[in-house]
């Protein structure tokens, strides 16, 4: 990645998040690719995530959804991952951050791991949309046990997601933030969508 941007966030928060890592990739679970800073930068000047809220990132791998947001606003996140070994990157990270009790990670399954107490669930195409219908279906479930309001954060690029969202009946989109490829250093333009559950 290399973007001077993502390389003075790291430094500013004394974490290291911006390596790819494809190498437990498989047709299920895709590999890590962090979300560039300058798309957390805008999902922060939503201000649709409030200091009281907890947030889930599913596929969180070294942990740097948790970091930025938790140092921007403050907010409780728990980070989740079936890879031991990027959880230990991140728990390294963690240790360089400070741990002020206010991110976790968890090593799981995202189809298994809904707490109830999170109103909040990023995922940057972590896992096939098969997965993803799993945990939708935990979260609704989740959200029954304990009455909620949810938002789901999506930022994607990949034909699978783009064309599979829209048809998601459990979904009501509520804002669209577009990024062209010059904006996020990629070769495709991206963008982030925020979702009610209905």
């Amino acid at each position: 990645m290399n973007d001077s941007n993502d390389l003075a966030w790291d430094s500013k928060l004394k974490v290291y998040t911006e390596i790819f890592d494809y190498f437990e990739e498989d047709y299920q679970n895709y590999g890590y690719d962090p979300t560039p800073y300058v798309v957390l930068e805008e999902l922060v000047k939503l201000n649709l995530i409030k200091k009281e809220d907890v947030v889930v990132d599913y596929g969180c791998g070294k942990g740097r959804i948790g970091f930025f947001l938790n140092n921007q606003i403050g907010c409780r996140v728990i980070g989740v991952d079936h890879s031991e070994r990027l959880l230990n990157v991140a728990s390294k990270n963690l240790e360089r951050y400070g741990d002020n009790g206010e991110i976790t990670f968890v090593h799981s399954k995202a189809e298994e791991y809904v707490p109830d107490e999170a109103n909040i669930f990023y995922f940057f195409n972590p896992f096939s949309t098969k997965i993803f219908r799993q945990v939708l279906k935990r979260i609704e479930e989740s959200k029954e046990r304990n009455p909620r309001e949810i938002l789901i954060f999506f930022y994607y690029s990949t034909i699978e997601y783009i064309t599979y969202l829209p048809t998601e009946r459990r979904l009501e989109l509520i804002k669209s933030v577009h990024f062209s490829e010059e904006v996020i250093l990629d070769r495709v333009p991206a963008k982030l969508d925020v979702f009610r559950l209905k």
